[in-house]
This record gives C-alpha cells, structure tokens and sequence, in this order.
C-alpha cells in the first residue's frame, strides 16, 4: 500500500507537476493576502488605545482578529466611522505604500536580471529563489506580528523579499513552462483551465482563512503559510529536473546566424526590448500591429485592475460593509467559486461560437466596466454579491494575452516576449500598488468609491484597443503566410527529458524574401 502511494504520488508530480506548485503557491498567497487585515486592525487597535476609547483594549491578544471593530462600534454610524476607520485605513494605505517604494527598485531590477540570465541560471533555480524571498518575507512578518516590531520592519521585510525577483518572476516562469508543454492551438484553454483550477483552490482557502483568523488570530495562519511554502520548494528541488526548453531552430534560419553572431548580455537585452519592434524583416504588418495592440492593451488592463484591486480590502472594511476577517473570507469564497465556473462555462460559450480572441477580450472589458461601477455604488452587502456575477468575465484580457502573443511569435522569441512582459507588469505592479493606496488615501475623506471610477474608466482604452485589433486581424491580410515557416516546435515539460527526432531539417525566411521569390518564378 506504501509502495503503491508513493508511485502515485511520484506520478502526479511527473505529469502534473506545474498544476501542484500553481496549487501550493494560490494558497501561500491566500495566507499571504490577509496581512492587510491584520495591519488594519492593528493600526484600529492603535486608534482605540491613543484616544482611550477602550482602555481593555491591551487585554486583546496581539493575533486577535478584525473583531476589534466591531467591539469598539466602528460600524454602526458613519460619524464613528469616519474617525477611527478612516484613520486606519490611511495608516494601512500609506505603510502599503511605502513598503511597495522600498520594495520597487530591487524587484525591476532582480526582474530583468532573473529574466535575462534563465537560461544560464535555470528555471528550477530562478523558481526555488523567488520562493526563498518570499519564505524571508515571512519568516521577518512572524517576528513583527508576535514581538509588535516598528514599522521599518515591514520596510526591510518587503526590501529582502524583491532582491529574489517576487511573485511575477515565479509566475514568469510557470507561464513559460506551460507554454513550452502545449500545443500552440490547446494554449488558450490550459491557460484558462489552471487559472479555473487555482481559484477554486483559492475559494477552499479563502473560507478556510476568514474562518482561521476569526477564531484563532493571525500569528498561526502565518506559520501555516511558512509551512505551505516550505513544501513546495522541497517538492521543486526533487522533482523539476534542470533541462530547460530549447526552441527548435534550423542552422539555416535568420535567427540562428543572428543569435550567434549577437550572444552578449547588451545583445540578449536589446532583442528582448525590441522583441515587440515592427521593424523584423520577417514579420507581417500585421502580426507587428496585433502585438503592439495586444501590449498596450494588457497595460491600461493591469491599471484597471489595480485601480480596483488594490483599495478593494479597505473598501470592503470601510464604512458601510465594515466586514470582518469572517465576512470577507465568505466573499472571497463565493468569488472563487462563481470565478471557477463562470470562467469557464463563457470560455466554452465563446469557442463555440467560434468567437475571436480579439472579440472575447472586447467582451470582457465590456464586463469589467459595469462590474466596476456597479460595485462602486454598492450600498448593501447583497450588492456586493450581484456584482459577482459578472466578475468571471472581468479578466480574459490577463489570461489570453501571453497565448495571443506565443501565437504572433516565432518558437524562439517566445522566452524574450514573456521577460518583457513581465518586466512591465512588474513595473506596473510596484508603482501601481504605490500610486492607488497612496490615491485611496488622499480621497477615502471626500470620495470612498473614487479609485472604483477610476477602474471603470480606464477600463474603457483596453476595450477600445481590442476593438481596433479585431478589425485588424479580420481585415488585414496576413502577408507573412506567403513565407516558409518555420516546423511546429516539439512541446516538452520542463521535468522531462528533451529528445528531437533526427532528420527534422527547418528553414526561415522572410516573408519579402518570399515574395520576390514567387514574382521572379
């Protein structure tokens, strides 16, 4: 029975060993996304004990839970609220703030070095490496929990952390190992099954942290995380194997003669920041148009997103839901689940319609929209929940855009493309953070819903942008058809041994060369 457990088990970590760690990281981060309840019930705590509120206050465990406010009556009128809530969410917003700026120069640049150096440095390091920050990150919030440390604390917790690259580098990297294991035209859905697959992990966990820190406190949902992260670096380290994808390319090809003339460092940067540029002989005007579309809508995408994400938590504990641990952990559940399904059930809907991946990106920022101005007016917890229904369909642009992209690329400059994008979603991400805390608080006093209307209108230039590229790809033709592609790469997961059957013989050119080519016959 031993025997035919471990076999088990060294199996599914043989063939599905990108979906385990995706599944361990969602819940790492799970844990990891409740500090800011934390900090918010501290800095309340704080208010309570400085205005002498509740002088019993010190009574309360350091790990005890949101229910804080609740006993101080922070949610029965908006006059109370208005002076320790807001207090405290500005104390939050603005220690989010900073620690996002000490963390900000480190992360673009571990993110471009990280990102320049996987081939030499391999995925399984760069992997187990983002993870050890984050298990440093931790490890230092554990001792500002349970010893009540300085605020420089969370400064220095967040400094550490970036100089391992932080979670865009590891997801940089999953992304780059699903892509290489399959198929060009099974991208789409995979992306989107393992995204289905992650949240419905997330709302398991999720239910199970409201719950956690209502009873229990925060100091062992922390050490749990501590924990879950451990496992999965030990699980890397023993089953990821070293080899990394190699794109197939033919000693005849543009790219091969072009790659070794050019090997330094400086080259290997400048072809993965023109990666994108319209000027490669060998791509249509098309494709060039498609990516530069694509990007730049996956840009005002991630501000969109940020702009409703980030001062989401504190909207939630504000005035009037004033949730606690307990009621987000119910919200966030639902999320999930409805996320997981929907999801789903609208990508099955769309591909049987037959619908484009320009057209189902129109679709979604459509949603996104009115899911933003819906909950920016939301009044009632029940609103809230509504507002779910169309939340799945909020974010195909994120899921589909490294799918489109492989799809407009060659084998080969795939690698480069997923480093560029990460770096600028890292960017994004670090500043982003920064900018809309720092926004929420400036404007929670005046306008607690300023930052969702923000979303909404941002939202608005992805779908603009979408639509253009849907007319683009339906109306240009596609001039690079008339060149001799290149064989369909040989897909193989990162832990598997790489073998090329012999006799495969591939030639590149470009697509003018083609052209004149065919006239002169």
């Amino acid at each position: 029975m031993r025997v035919l457990f471990c076999f088990s088990l060294n199996h599914l970590f043989h063939s599905h060993l990108v979906e385990v760690i995706l599944c361990l990281q969602t819940i790492y981060y799970c844990l990891a996304a409740s500090i800011g309840q934390y900090v918010y019930s501290y800095y309340l705590k704080s208010y309570a004990l400085r205005t002498e509120l509740y002088p019993d206050l010190s009574l309360y465990s350091k790990t005890g839970s949101t229910i804080i406010q609740h006993e101080l009556g922070q949610c029965k009128d908006l006059l109370t609220s208005s002076l320790a809530q807001q207090w405290a969410q500005k104390k939050s917003s603005n220690l989010f703030f900073y620690q996002t700026v000490a963390s900000s120069v480190p992360t673009i640049l571990m993110t471009y070095i990280l990102g320049l150096y996987t081939h030499q440095l391999g995925r399984k390091f760069v992997l187990i490496l983002t993870m050890l920050g984050n298990l440093v990150q931790y490890s230092i919030w554990l001792f500002i929990i349970h010893y009540e440390l300085p605020d420089y604390w969370w400064h220095i917790a967040a400094f550490l952390s970036s100089l391992a690259g932080g979670g865009n580098v590891s997801s940089f990297i999953l992304n780059l190992i699903i892509t290489d294991s399959t198929k060009e035209s099974e991208r789409t859905s995979r992306f989107l099954y393992i995204g289905a697959m992650c949240t419905a992990i997330g709302a398991i966990a999720s239910l199970l942290v409201g719950f956690w820190i209502e009873y229990r406190g925060f100091l062992d949902l922390y050490w749990t995380a501590l924990f879950v992260q451990l496992l999965t670096i030990i699980i890397v380290y023993h089953h990821m194997k070293p080899q990394s994808f190699l794109p197939i390319v033919s000693k005849n090809s543009h790219d091969y003669i072009h790659n070794t003339n050019k090997n330094t460092k400086y080259n290997q940067l400048i072809q993965i920041c023109m990666v994108f540029s319209p000027r490669h002989t060998y791509r249509s005007r098309k494709r060039s148009i498609s990516l530069i579309i694509t990007l730049v809508a996956f840009i005002f995408h991630c501000l969109a997103s940020l702009s409703l994400g980030v001062p989401f938590l504190w909207f939630q504990l504000n005035y009037p839901f004033c949730w606690s641990a307990k009621e987000i952990g119910y919200y966030n559940t639902a999320s999930s689940i409805i996320w997981s399904i929907g999801s789903i059930v609208g990508m099955k809907f769309l591909t049987y319609t037959r619908s484009s991946d320009a057209a189902i990106c129109c679709i979604s920022h459509t949603c996104f929209i009115v899911s933003a101005l819906w909950v920016s007016q939301a009044m009632y917890n029940w609103q809230l929940y509504i507002g779910l229904l169309i939340a799945p369909f909020t974010t195909y642009q994120g899921s589909l855009t490294y799918s489109i992209i492989s799809k407009w690329l060659e084998p080969n400059e795939i690698n480069n493309a997923f480093t560029f994008v990460t770096e600028i979603n890292t960017i994004l991400n670090v500043f982003g953070n920064s900018f809309f805390n720092y926004l929420y608080s400036i404007t929670v006093s005046h306008s607690r819903n300023f930052t969702l209307l923000l979303a909404a209108g941002l939202g608005v230039i992805p779908l603009i942008l979408n639509c253009i590229l849907y007319v683009v790809t339906k109306n240009i033709p596609d001039e690079s058809d008339n060149r001799i592609k290149e064989c369909i790469p040989i897909l193989i997961p990162d832990h598997m041994p790489i073998t090329v059957p012999a006799g495969i013989e591939t030639v590149l050119l470009p697509a003018k060369t083609t052209r004149n080519i065919r006239q002169n016959c």
